[in-house]
């Protein structure tokens, strides 16, 4: 592009000054608008966007960014978190925050951070506030205030953000569910949405809810992973298994974990996708067991087996026939059982059976049928074939309008091995009383069975 005359620019100088004077404003708002200090006349610029986002959109939030040409930009956030400027190639990196906001209709609880090593995509979440503690070497809003134009040509590097995404994983493998980055994805310039089944907003739920069950503040875990230091003195993953967020769209499995923390309380993370976060605060015992909630949140009860490997937790709004006021939501196994592929295996074996998080009767596998007998001695007719329930089809029970999946683990200590199986059972189809709303909510559970 030819550069302008003197005179047009006076010229054009004028003009949008009285433009501005006329609108009352320059720059705005909405997530692809931005002001910058050094974007006006005829210089060519490159554009810097992404996503601010906490595992929802940030809505409205105030972006900024400082250069280390000395330049700065402004944008704010759209609906779904997006956010955009146009700077000089020269200006950068870039120091990038945002604050203010809502997400899920909260404001915003202090500002997060990033940066913007060139143009392209830039993303501001609590992970990449991470990473930027690590390049801060300790509080990333304090860094962001106080650093000037030299500082940040040596603090955004290609070196030392290689060495910040190392030290975050680390960090994220010692939260509650060992968080892990997906595949090929990089906090700071992958991009992603900001809504359910994304797989970069996942990650930030599970982070949202890990963080809360590990007892720590955002600016302690920026601080931390700035140090290198564990975020939990031990973390723990399992898959919890439940029923769908319909009647028809079962099962569902979610990564979920638990932590003993810091401050030596113990954590419990479940990000649901379909009901939102749910965390707690719990008593162990000696085997590891969990005996009792400090801090329940959603939760109503736990049964908590084989040193808390396998266990089920319960809510008010749930799945279940046994206990109406704590039915059964999520049922657990942790990641070091090993799935059983064949059920013939569980042959001979006699199993306590647990719904609504108490113990509601036994199971006996026996010649690849298994039959159960409740607290009071009642007796079931045996379920043949129970294969088929072990099977991505399930075995229906079309006198009850539903369906069984189940899984089995075994888990072997000191010589002896133990079993567990998991059942997700979902009613597929309306009773018979012609309402399509009324479903058979007692064939609607989840139960899980530990070898005696």
């Amino acid at each position: 592009m030819k550069k302008a005359e003197f005179n047009m620019g006076i010229t054009s100088l004028a003009l949008g000054a009285s433009l501005c004077a006329a609108l009352a404003a320059c720059g705005g708002g909405g997530g692809d608008n931005s002001s910058a200090s050094n974007s006006a006349g005829n210089t060519p610029t490159v554009t810097t966007s992404g996503t601010a986002a906490i595992g929802a959109p940030i809505i409205g939030g105030s972006v900024s960014l400082k250069c280390a040409s000395g330049a700065t930009a402004a944008a704010t956030t759209g609906s779904d978190g997006s956010w955009s400027v146009s700077l000089k190639s020269t200006d950068y990196p870039c120091a990038v925050r945002v604050s203010d906001g809502q997400a899920n209709g909260t404001a915003l609880a202090s500002p997060l951070h990033s940066v913007a090593i060139a143009s392209g995509t830039t993303n501001i979440t609590p992970l990449t506030d991470l990473e930027v503690g690590v390049l801060a070497k300790g509080d990333p809003e304090t860094w962001f205030n106080g650093a000037k134009n030299g500082d940040l040509s040596g603090a955004i590097t290609s070196g030392n953000l290689a060495d910040a995404l190392a030290k975050l994983t680390t960090a994220l493998s010692t939260l509650p569910g060992k968080p892990a980055l997906p595949d090929n994805f990089n906090p700071l310039t992958s991009g992603f949405t900001a809504e359910k089944g994304d797989a970069g907003d996942n990650l930030l739920e599970s982070y949202g809810a890990a963080l809360t069950a590990a007892g720590l503040s955002q600016s302690d875990a920026a601080a931390k992973t700035a140090s290198g230091t564990a975020l939990t003195q031990a973390a723990y993953a399992a898959t919890a298994y439940t029923t769908g967020a319909s009647s028809t769209t079962d099962p569902v499995s979610i990564q979920m974990g638990s932590s003993v923390n810091l401050d030596g309380t113990f954590g419990i993370a479940i990000a649901d996708p379909n009901r939102g976060q749910y965390t707690a605060k719990a008593e162990i015992d000696a085997d590891g067991n969990v005996t009792s909630f400090t801090d329940a949140g959603k939760f109503t009860a736990i049964v908590s087996l084989l040193g808390n490997r396998v266990g089920q937790v319960c809510t008010a709004n749930g799945a279940g026939g046994v206990v109406a006021g704590q039915p059964g939501q999520y049922a657990y196994v942790s990641s070091d059982l090993t799935e059983v592929i064949d059920p013939n295996e569980l042959n001979g074996q006699k199993f306590s059976e647990y719904e609504d998080c108490m113990q509601s009767g036994t199971s006996v596998f026996s010649n690849g049928a298994v039959t159960f007998t409740d607290m009071d001695g009642n007796q079931d007719t045996p379920i043949s074939n129970i294969a088929q329930a072990f099977t991505a089809d399930g075995i229906a029970d079309t006198k009850n309008h539903s369906v069984e999946h189940a899984k089995a683990y075994k888990y072997t200590a000191n010589g002896v091995t133990k079993y567990v199986y998991i059942t997700v059972n979902s009613t597929t189809t309306p009773s018979t009383n012609d309402d399509p709303l009324m479903f058979d909510v007692d064939t609607k559970y989840i139960t899980i069975g530990l070898s005696q």
